[in-house]
């Protein structure tokens, strides 16, 4: 299949086929309010697992799942604290949080901790992308792993261009470093990555 390119204008009409395509295990590569990303549907692990491929990526460094907002990072978590989600949805620049006790079905997502990432987008296109498809994205470095970030389309390579199935090319103004990244337990934040 070639590869599809939407504008931000072309996604809004084009919004139910990237819909499909996700649910299809389609992967994409997207820009973040941090870097470009790839991903795919969190929930089709057949897909997780292309893009560990893709990146050459080891699979003991679980990726990153976006999501589109705090409530519904409880279908993903057992027994999660609802006070490390009020910590996190109180930090201005959305950080990536790690949560203990990812559900058994999705350990595929977890570290041998069975410790799960999220970051809640600020960005109004990814959060209606995953609302509609009613699951987390990956969001992983569209890089080869340990190349740069790219910090615009323009840097990331034919190989993982040529890869994907969308390519989501519109303007997010990014910060053109990865989301810090954390844990918090009893009230407490540790920085794991700033």
């Amino acid at each position: 299949m070639p590869t599809k390119v939407y504008s931000e204008k072309s996604l809004n009409k084009e919004i139910n086929t990237l819909i499909n395509d996700l649910n299809n295990g389609g992967i994409i590569i997207y820009p973040t309010e941090t870097i470009w990303a790839i991903g795919c549907k969190s929930t089709i692990k057949k897909s997780v697992e292309k893009i560990y491929s893709i990146k050459n990526r080891s699979k003991t460094n679980p990726f990153i799942n976006i999501i589109d907002s705090y409530s519904n990072i409880i279908k993903y978590v057992n027994n999660i604290d609802l006070e490390t989600i009020k910590i996190a949805s109180e930090i201005n620049n959305p950080p990536t949080v790690i949560y203990p006790n990812c559900k058994k079905e999705l350990n595929y997502l977890s570290n041998t901790k069975n410790e799960i990432a999220f970051r809640v987008s600020p960005n109004k296109q990814l959060i209606k992308i995953i609302s509609k498809l009613n699951a987390p994205l990956i969001s992983t470095s569209a890089n080869i792993s340990g190349e740069n970030f790219p910090t615009s389309i323009d840097n990331i390579s034919y190989s993982i261009l040529n890869a994907v199935d969308v390519i989501l090319n519109f303007e997010i103004k990014s910060s053109g470093k990865p989301s810090s990244i954390m844990k918090i337990k009893n009230g407490e934040i540790e920085y794991l990555r700033t």
